[in-house]
């Protein structure tokens, strides 16, 4: 099957079928092979900001390369966790 992510197409991408209702999901197995496929094809958005404070909390502000980059504006919920040594940043 052809599988698509923000416009990115990758052929031939391996997926289960339910013979009833013709659903295609995913082993994770499969998730984390379409992700390396991804991976290679998508540059990341790379930059370095220092860690601030406000009010003794630390804080960091977002560029707007990085808004703009996950289609966000002032507002919107945004979802932030931790993978290993990175923090993730998606659009609820």
């Amino acid at each position: 099957m052809d599988y698509e992510y923000q416009g990115i197409v990758l052929r031939n991408v391996k997926a289960l079928r339910c013979p009833d209702c013709k659903e295609e999901m995913f082993t994770l197995e499969q998730y984390d092979a379409i992700h390396d496929r991804l991976q290679n094809v998508i540059q990341p958005l790379k930059l370095k900001r220092k860690i601030s404070t406000a009010g003794r909390k630390p804080i960091v502000y977002l560029p707007e390369e990085v808004v703009n980059a996950i289609n966000a504006k002032i507002g919107d919920e945004i979802d932030i966790y931790v993978q290993g040594k990175k923090i993730i940043i998606e659009k609820s």
